[in-house]
């Protein structure tokens, strides 16, 4: 049986951890370009990496009953309670199973039509910005994206309430990153008051969302939207729907796994995109067939546009990485796998393969025609994950970044500004550390 190749970085093992938890996509670049697309390291405990295709279909879909979720979803799960995102086992089935139909192509319809209106506004609210001074693209994405997820799960919020959502979702997932990527304050937050704060906002923002949730049970007015979808789940075997907890937590996976994913990756894309005229001048001349916003027809025919977006998704996967835990001793393409052994597979490096992507490093709309797509392995793209749990969204998100793409280049010209440099660094999703200034023309 091979030996995984070891990464030694550094002869002082103590010195890894830090390295890796300061710049983990340059750390992790090095590693696969020394050992190869698939390497062993210790960091506190063995960890084994790989951008290999074959590698993210045994865990995530031949053997994913063998791999567990790690330490980082089990502190999300303070915030997204059992949602899909953290939950697992047969209560993660049923609830699969259950809220499938949510995303189906016939629902989308009806949810386009909110994305389509805030999104009119949002392009004529941004004629304010062009022709003054650099904004940060990172704000106006994550407003939009926002708006549309709020919007779109709770149609008759008010807009004091949607503010109100949204800082303390923020404010909640800031403490829970801080918990995950420097465990060691934990004793520093217990005596600073960070935790008693994130209880309060905890306590507060629960408080809120159940009281939309009933208010509308007690409402004889359905909605059309994700919350009066999530309400009517039924389960087909059993008759039974869910409780006004599990439609909290789902409302808020929704929300916060949903949101965050689409603006990171509008952000790097529009950045990208700066840097190419041609390509803009491409999407524009596509997007002729529509004024302000294209209509769910119109949008169908941006297939150059479609293309765009899933190159971004590339380069730039904001789910950047997933990793898991081997629940018993397993053997993957030859490797002995350890039961324990944490398996962290980047998409961001798969995505990256020389030897399934024609310049990789270069951003090219062409890897996504039907025939690149034809001839490439499957399991050689996944912006959003695969196996049993992909992610649910995946169609909402595209349609989503794709609407807000076009109705911003049919308008507009994003030049970047030389004198800021955004530094990207994946926390969960794969963020601009100080924002991504820009002008707008």
């Amino acid at each position: 049986m091979p030996v995984l190749p070891l990464y030694s970085p550094s002869k002082i093992p103590l010195t890894i951890p830090l390295r890796f938890a300061k710049d983990p996509l340059s750390f992790i670049r090095s590693g696969f370009s020394t050992c190869g697309d698939t390497f062993r390291l210790r960091l506190f405990r063995d960890i084994v990496f790989s951008r290999d295709p074959a590698f993210f279909r045994h865990v995530l879909q031949q053997n994913h009953r063998g791999y567990a979720k790690g330490k980082a979803f089990t502190e999300l799960s303070k915030v997204l309670g059992k949602g899909l995102l953290t939950s697992e086992g047969d209560f993660w089935l049923r609830q699969r199973r259950l809220i499938q139909p949510v995303f189906h192509r016939e629902r989308m319809l009806g949810l386009y039509q909110i994305m389509a209106e805030l999104t009119t506004q949002f392009v004529n609210d941004f004629e304010a910005n062009r022709n003054q001074s650099a904004i940060d693209l990172d704000e106006k994405m994550m407003a939009i994206t926002a708006d549309i997820a709020l919007r779109t799960l709770f149609t008759t919020i008010t807009n004091e309430d949607k503010a109100t959502i949204y800082q303390q979702i923020n404010r909640t997932q800031e403490f829970i990153i801080a918990n995950i990527r420097k465990p060691f304050l934990k004793p520093w937050m217990a005596i600073n008051g960070a935790n008693r704060r994130f209880r309060a906002d905890l306590s507060y923002f629960n408080r809120l969302i159940f009281d939309i949730i009933e208010q509308r049970r007690a409402s004889n007015q359905p909605q059309d939207d994700l919350l009066q979808m999530l309400l009517d789940c039924t389960d087909e075997e059993t008759g039974q729907q869910m409780n006004d907890q599990q439609v909290r937590d789902e409302a808020i996976t929704m929300f916060a796994a949903g949101h965050e994913t689409s603006a990171n990756g509008l952000n790097w894309l529009l950045l990208e995109l700066s840097k190419h005229p041609e390509m803009v001048q491409k999407i524009r001349e596509e997007c002729s067939i529509f004024d302000t916003v294209p209509t769910w027809e119109q949008l169908l025919q941006l297939t150059y546009t479609r293309q765009v977006v899933e190159e971004g998704l590339r380069l730039f996967p904001p789910a950047w990485a997933v990793a898991r835990e081997a629940i018993a001793d397993d053997v993957i393409e030859g490797f002995e796998i350890r039961k324990g052994t944490i398996v962290f597979l980047p998409m961001y490096e798969l995505h990256r393969n020389p030897e399934f992507w024609h310049n990789p490093l270069s951003f090219d709309p062409t890897h996504f025609t039907p025939e690149n797509v034809k001839n490439r392995p499957k399991f050689a793209y996944l912006p959003f994950g695969a196996g049993p749990r992909i992610c649910i969204g995946q169609q909402f998100a595209l349609i989503e970044m794709q609407l807000i793409l076009a109705s911003l280049l049919k308008r507009f010209t994003f030049v970047p500004d030389d004198t800021h440099n955004p530094k990207m660094f994946p926390l969960i999703t794969l963020k601009p550390m100080n924002g991504i200034k820009v002008w707008v023309k």
